[in-house]
């Protein structure tokens, strides 16, 4: 709640909208091969959704992408995407292959695939 708070901070609701997307990745993940669970992932995004509807408001929380991070694999994309507050992935060291890749991609759901 705090970093988003603090990122957040002075920018206005209309670019928030717009331009914001959030990616999560919890601390231990980072580098380490490791995944949340999906249901770890789901309880982190969905308490970054109720701050986004106290800092702004419902509409806000539900428009702005929320990406999962942690190590995303082939093995993990597909359980990840199902859940309800996970909008999509940024896909680290798997994305280094194009075996790994194209399966991550062939097992995501079409929503979570973004071009930016």
């Amino acid at each position: 709640q705090y970093q988003i708070q603090k990122a957040l901070a002075g920018i206005p609701r209309d670019d928030v909208m717009n331009r914001i997307v959030i990616a999560y990745e919890p601390v231990w993940a980072i580098g380490t091969g490791m995944s949340a669970t999906p249901t770890q992932v789901q309880t982190a995004h969905s308490t970054i959704r109720q701050t986004l509807a106290k800092m702004y408001d419902e509409d806000i929380a539900q428009t702005v992408r929320i990406q999962y991070g942690g190590s995303v694999q082939p093995n993990t994309i597909q359980s990840l995407m199902n859940m309800s507050d996970v909008d999509g992935a940024l896909v680290g060291g798997a994305s280094l292959t194009s075996d790994s890749f194209t399966r991550i991609i062939h097992q995501s759901t079409p929503s979570a695939i973004t071009t930016i």
